[in-house]
């Protein structure tokens, strides 16, 4: 079997980040139902994207993560509303 060298910890592959110059890859889990509404809900009640509250758990779970990468990268519409995830 072909050994795969793996990224130092804390480094990632494609996907540029601003704030860290970092670049960013997707990481896919499948969960209950239940557990997206409870991350989406949450989320919702924190004025905080998806992505923030995961963050915020793998921080809590000891996983180095940078305040930077916390903030909402999402884009913001000159009216000053965001993209819609569906939530209402």
């Amino acid at each position: 079997m072909a050994s795969r060298k793996q990224p130092a910890r804390g480094s990632s592959g494609a996907g540029e980040n601003r704030a860290s110059g970092e670049k960013e890859v997707p990481i896919q889990v499948m969960v209950p139902e239940t557990v997206r509404r409870q991350v989406a809900l949450m989320g919702a009640d924190r004025g905080e994207n998806i992505r923030t509250v995961v963050l915020r758990g793998l921080r809590a779970i000891g996983i180095d993560i940078p305040e930077s990468e916390l903030a909402d990268r999402r884009g913001r519409r000159r009216n000053g509303k965001g993209g819609s995830d569906g939530a209402q």
